[in-house]
């Protein structure tokens, strides 16, 4: 299933995708905020890239690759089932993240890609509640998570880096 914008398309995510995926988590500029900071081994983008597979043969759901014209790959927008121990707020949730190619920066298009999932999420029944980690350095995601309505659960440390948790609960 497909999710269209007004300026984006959002693909389900497929094996067409690996090698797009690999070439972003090379960009230090992209990964600066994404687990341990550091470009990605195409080992480890291969396992994330598997498990990204098996979530949505599993799920119905999971990462969706964003594309801002035909043919193009200008990001990611992550879904990820998540138990109460490991979304870190004791109630299951669904992880949203997102990255977004340094060149399509500024475009508004982390918010406008994360906003359809949102609501696609929700309308679908996929989750009650969404969860987004996120550094608070990283101020862009920051504004994203503030505009599409999460609120501040907690902070954290994971790998030495301070993380915050937001949530958001599906209207009722």
């Amino acid at each position: 299933m497909r999710i269209t914008t007004e300026r984006l398309t959002l693909h389900p995510w497929s094996d067409d995708f690996f090698d797009d995926l690999f070439a972003m988590a090379q960009v230090p500029e992209t990964v600066r905020y994404v687990g341990t900071g550091e470009p990605w081994t195409r080992e480890y983008t291969l396992a994330k890239h598997r498990a990204t597979i098996e979530h949505w043969a599993e799920h119905g759901f999971g990462w969706f690759a964003v594309s801002a014209a035909p043919g193009s790959f200008d990001g990611v927008v992550a879904l990820v089932c998540r138990d109460g121990v490991e979304s870190g707020i004791g109630h299951p949730a669904v992880e949203m993240g997102w990255w977004i190619a340094r060149p399509c920066w500024g475009r508004g298009y982390a918010t406008e890609a994360t906003k359809a999932v949102r609501d696609h999420v929700f309308a679908s029944g996929f989750a009650d509640r969404l969860l987004a980690v996120y550094e608070p350095a990283n101020e862009a995601s920051g504004r994203v998570v503030e505009k599409l309505g999460f609120t501040t659960h907690s902070t954290f440390t994971l790998e030495g880096r301070r993380e915050r948790r937001a949530v958001l609960d599906r209207p009722r």
